[in-house]
C-alpha cells in the first residue's frame, strides 16, 4: 500500500492516463508476501483497509490472519471498493501458510454507482491464511476495505452407536409360485395355464376362446371370426375385415344397387326425363301422367320435379326445377308414371318436362 496521502492521490490521478508503469514501481513493503499487514481476529472478525492502483505502480497488497490455535472452522472473505470511474475492478487470492491458493474472489454483486464487492469462504480453515488485494487490469486503481470473518465449527463428542437406532433390512419378495403349463392335447380345465388359451373342443364362452373363431367354417356372423377370418372365395362378404373392396363384383344393377356390394355404395342413377302427356285436376292437386316410366328403369320410390322452360338440358346440374314443382309418384307402368303435384293446370302446360330420380342409398 502507497503511505501518505500524497502518493495515494497520485496513484488515483495517473488514472487518467493508464501508462504502461511497472505495477511494483512505487509499492511498499505490503507488496510482498514476506512484507505482509498482520490482521487480528476480535470476536472473529478482522477488517482493514487501502488502496491498490496498477497505474500508481502499487497494484498489490497482502494481509495475513492467524486464526485460533487448534480451532477449525469458515473463514469468510469479503472485499469492497469505491474507485474514481465506474468500471474498474478489485479482486483478491487466498493462500494457506504453505503458499498453496486455497481461493479466490467470485464477483456477486454489482451496487448503484461505483461500489463493488467480492466473496469467497474457505471451508475447513485453520492455521494461518495470507490474502491478495489486486488490481485486476492495467488501467484498474480503487480504495477498498477488506472483511474476514471466522465462525468456529463445534467438535462433536464420540458417537454411541448402540443408541442409534437400526431399520430393520427390507424383506425379501414372495417367490412365484411353480406354474404347470398347459397341454394343449389334454387340457386340464382348472389349470390356470389352460384358461389362457384356446384348444380343441373348448367348451362354449371359454375364456382363452374369446378372441379366437373357433366355428369350422368361420362363421362372417360372428364378430370375432370376422376379425380374424380370410375373406371368403369367390364370393367376397363386407362383414369380413380382410374383405378388401377390389374382392367384390363390379355393381351389376346401379338402379337396384346391391346393399352387401361395397361397389355400389357409390354409385350414381341417372335421372329419367318425361314430358307430362295428361293433366287431371283432382281437389288442390293435379294428376299428372308423363311419358317415362319402368322401362327407363323409373322405380316406385322416385321422385319427381318439373323443370322451367321446353325441352331439358339432360344434365341434372344444368336443370332448373320450378319453386313448388315437386313430384310424388303415384304409379309406374311400364311406359308411363303417374303422380300428383300442387301446381297449376296452366303452370303445367307451360313447363311440360319433369325430371325423376332415385332416392340416395342409404349409408
Amino acid at each position: 500500500m502507497i503511505r501518505g496521502l500524497p502518493v495515494a492521490v497520485s496513484g488515483f490521478l495517473a488514472l487518467a492516463c493508464a501508462h504502461n508503469v511497472p505495477q511494483d514501481k512505487a509499492t511498499a513493503t505490503d507488496g510482498r508476501i514476506k512484507g505482509a499487514k498482520q490482521l487480528t481476529l476480535e470476536n472473529g472478525e478482522a477488517t482493514d483497509t487501502g488502496i491498490v492502483t496498477y497505474p500508481g505502480g502499487d497494484r498489490i497488497d497482502w494481509k495475513v490472519i492467524e486464526l485460533p490455535e487448534k480451532q477449525r472452522g469458515t473463514l469468510d472473505v469479503k472485499l469492497s471498493w469505491t474507485t474514481p470511474r465506474p468500471g474498474l475492478q478489485l479482486a483478491f487470492d487466498v493462500f494457506d501458510e504453505w503458499n498453496t491458493l486455497v481461493t479466490s474472489s467470485a464477483k456477486t454483486t454489482r451496487k448503484q454507482g461505483k461500489g463493488r464487492n467480492r466473496l469467497a469462504t474457505v471451508k475447513a480453515a485453520k492455521g494461518k491464511y495470507f490474502v491478495r488485494v489486486y488490481a485486476v487490469g492495467r488501467g484498474d486503481a480503487g480504495r477498498y476495505k477488506l472483511g474476514l470473518e471466522f465462525k468456529q465449527t463445534l467438535a462433536q463428542g464420540p458417537i454411541d452407536w448402540l443408541k442409534i437406532p437400526i431399520n430393520d433390512p427390507p424383506r425379501l419378495a414372495d417367490l412365484p409360485g411353480i406354474v404347470i403349463p398347459c397341454d394343449e392335447f389334454q387340457p386340464d380345465l382348472n389349470n390356470p395355464e389352460c384358461k389362457k388359451i384356446c384348444f380343441a373342443g373348448a367348451p362354449a364362452n371359454w375364456s382363452g376362446c374369446k378372441n379366437t373363431c373357433t366355428a369350422n367354417p368361420p362363421d362372417p356372423a360372428i364378430p370375432i371370426c370376422a376379425q380374424t377370418m380370410a375373406c371368403p372365395k369367390p364370393k367376397a362378404d363386407r362383414r369380413v375385415m380382410a374383405c378388401r373392396k377390389i374382392d367384390f363384383v363390379k355393381c351389376p344393377d346401379p338402379r337396384n344397387p346391391d346393399r352387401d356390394n361395397p361397389n355400389c355404395d357409390d354409385v350414381t342413377i341417372p335421372p329419367a326425363y318425361g314430358r307430362i302427356l295428361g293433366k287431371q285436376i283432382q281437389g288442390k292437386e293435379v294428376i299428372v301422367t308423363i311419358g317415362v316410366g319402368a322401362k327407363s328403369g323409373v322405380g316406385k320410390d322416385w321422385k319427381g320435379e318439373v323443370l322451367q322452360g321446353g325441352t331439358p338440358t339432360l344434365r341434372p346440374a344444368a336443370d332448373n326445377p320450378m319453386s313448388g314443382g315437386t313430384l310424388t309418384s303415384i304409379r309406374v307402368d311400364g311406359d308411363v308414371t303417374v303422380g300428383r303435384t300442387t301446381l297449376t293446370p296452366d303452370q303445367l302446360t307451360a313447363n311440360p318436362w319433369v325430371r325423376l330420380s332415385a332416392p340416395k342409398p342409404a349409408p
